[in-house]
């Protein structure tokens, strides 16, 4: 089974303060240069926890480029069709506080356009000769519609993450058109202009955010686990979270995205796949890289996805 993922590559520019910041003057730590992006970590973490996917991006012509089209390589995903270009790549400026947690960040966006024009024309090739898409809403607009137009038209599940959330909310009806949408909680107060104080308030959010075609909404809540909805088959569901020690936050998201859609294409029902998605945030947050290296051996050893390779 092969996911196409589409979406963006950065360069993640990670400060790591050893005490507590103080924005009055100079905190002293450690700076780390990654690759990053959205489309880029979650092509990566789910071909390391198995997966055959390839990578429609683009990256920089320069060594940097060339870099992160090695470490693709290095991990089996298909980068064919990642296009070579000027600021192919952004830039992600992050400052971590000393428990790990993201305390600011700036994020200076690729040029996409080259990238976009790729969709334009080979997109319909794209969509028909992959198995499941997932797709970063960063994307000009009605690129992403002719994507959604071409998967319906061929019958591919399509998984939709955020890059910019202020992008989500300028085309909020972009969801009804997935089989799988994940926010974080503050993500799906924006969304639905609400505050949500419990997981059972969550759980009726994840609900009303399928109301108008979606098929299924997960929303995670941190430390406190995260809860999904069905409108198929109108099922409510909440999973906990892992107990690790914190390293890195950033990535967790995307990890637990992976996790969850590789579930879902390798035949787990949408719990089993919430499961599988928290496992890999654990083992991102407990690392310090955007995704954690050893999941591929993580993987190997634990129990939930040795059933997922039995599926196949």
């Amino acid at each position: 089974m092969t996911i196409t993922v589409i979406g963006t590559v950065f360069v993640d520019i990670k400060g790591y303060a050893n005490a507590k910041i103080n924005a009055e003057c100079k905190n002293v730590g450690d700076i780390e240069f990654a690759s990053g992006g959205v489309g880029r970590n979650v092509a990566e973490a789910i071909a390391r926890a198995g997966g055959s996917v390839e990578f429609i991006s683009s990256v920089d012509t320069s060594s940097q480029g060339e870099a992160v089209l090695a470490g693709l390589a290095s991990v089996g995903i298909g980068a064919d069709r990642v296009v070579r270009t000027e600021r192919g790549m952004g830039m992600w400026l992050a400052v971590l506080d000393h428990d790990g947690d993201l305390a600011a960040s700036i994020s200076q966006k690729p040029n996409l356009a080259p990238l976009e024009h790729l969709l334009e024309t080979q997109g319909e090739e794209i969509v028909k000769n992959t198995d499941a898409i997932v797709i970063e809403f960063d994307l000009a607009e009605s690129v992403v519609n002719k994507i959604f137009g071409w998967a319906k038209q061929y019958g591919k599940p399509v998984y939709g993450i955020v890059g910019n959330l202020e992008v989500l909310m300028q085309r909020k009806s972009m969801i009804n058109n997935l089989n799988l949408f994940i926010c974080n909680k503050a993500e799906a107060e924006e969304f639905l202009g609400v505050t949500l104080t419990s997981p059972e308030e969550c759980k009726m959010a994840a609900r009303e955010m399928t109301e108008a075609g979606l098929q299924t909404a997960v929303i995670t809540m941190g430390e406190h686990g995260s809860v999904f909805y069905d409108r198929i088959y109108n099922e409510f569901g909440f999973v906990p979270c892992e107990c690790v020690k914190v390293v890195d936050t950033t990535g967790a998201g995307d990890s637990f995205f992976s996790g969850t859609v590789y579930g879902l294409v390798n035949g787990f029902g949408l719990g089993r796949s919430v499961e599988c998605g928290t496992k890999l945030a654990a083992w991102t947050i407990s690392s310090k890289a955007n995704v954690d290296p050893e999941i591929q051996e993580k993987v190997r050893h634990d129990p939930l996805f040795q059933r997922v390779t039995v599926l196949n």
